[in-house]
């Protein structure tokens, strides 16, 4: 053979391999992910945090737990697949997992359905989370109301009261897959909750205060006219201090406020009359309702 023919057939012979690997590597690529695949696939994203490849490979990869997943205090480690039955288009995984200092073991659930495998709802874990006071808590930037069970990709998560900055209260939940856990927050009412309900109040007393004709309910207006009145057509106030508000965890007690109330109308006489009254024991008493972000007051 001449030296050409030998370079033409070895050139042919790295065509066809090239070709070869190409294909090998197109398919090995475009194949559908199997069972396998998936399961690996999920437990890797676990563990790396990639939110990307979980919303991929998960079908309960709601925007809730991807927000809350993106705080958590600690992830999956040293992740294996023990075991794969598959069935049609259903499949259990067997696989172990560390996290939170010790080794676990979990069943994922996994379905084929649009073409690919996903990890259903197996693979989430849920939390109740209970607190002493207020009605929301908060995992990073995603809040959520006290009692509802929050479904969470497994991890470690720090779960604070709701609103920051009013409230103060946190505890740790480790979230495995399949399983509830309850977290239990104590919690304490910051300095800056009675300021922010002794301002709401200052609106609402406000309104209260704007005048008019009839005395307004839920302000603890009481005004002893009705002796000396047979009509009112007008009554204006002057707020000489507002009553000073005490909070808890429900409600709120307000007092030692100073109001005064200048009433016209027509006398029980049948003469026109203007009357000015003064309290210096004007209180109120309500309830209170922690929202996400702020307080409301409901006043008696």
């Amino acid at each position: 053979m001449t030296r050409r023919a030998v370079w033409l057939l070895a050139g042919a012979v790295a065509l066809v391999l090239i070709v070869g690997a190409g294909l090998w590597i197109w398919h090995s690529t475009s194949r559908p992910a199997s069972t396998e695949d998936t399961a690996l696939a999920y437990l890797h994203a676990l563990e790396s945090g990639d939110a990307e490849a979980l919303t991929a490979v998960s079908a309960a990869a709601s925007k809730a737990a991807l927000t809350a997943f993106a705080a958590a205090d600690a992830r999956i480690q040293e992740v294996a697949l023990t075991s794969v039955d598959q069935s049609g288009d259903t499949a259990t995984a067997e696989v172990l997992f560390v996290l939170g200092g010790e080794q676990h073991a979990a069943s994922l659930s996994l379905s084929h359905t649009g073409g690919r495998w996903r990890v259903d709802a197996s693979g989430l874990g849920s939390v109740r989370a209970e607190a002493s006071a207020g009605g929301f808590v908060a995992i990073g930037d995603a809040t959520f109301a006290l009692g509802e069970e929050i479904a969470l990709f497994p991890a470690v998560y720090s779960i604070t009261v709701a609103p920051r900055g009013l409230l103060d209260g946190e505890t740790d939940a480790i979230v495995l897959p399949g399983e509830s856990v309850r977290a239990a927050l104590d919690v304490t009412l910051l300095p800056a909750a009675t300021e922010a309900a002794q301002s709401a109040l200052d609106e609402h007393l406000a309104q209260c205060t704007e005048g008019g004709d009839v005395i307004p309910s839920g302000c603890g207006i009481r005004i002893p006219w009705g002796t000396e009145f047979r009509e009112v057509s007008d009554i204006r106030y002057r707020v000489d201090s507002s009553p000073v508000l005490t909070l808890n965890a429900t409600g709120f007690d307000a007092a030692k406020g100073v109001l005064v109330a200048t009433v016209t109308g027509t006398g029980q006489d049948g003469v026109t009359r203007t009357t000015t009254y003064r309290t210096e024991s004007w209180n109120l008493r309500g309830d209170i309702a922690f929202t996400e972000t702020g307080v409301e007051l409901s006043v008696w």
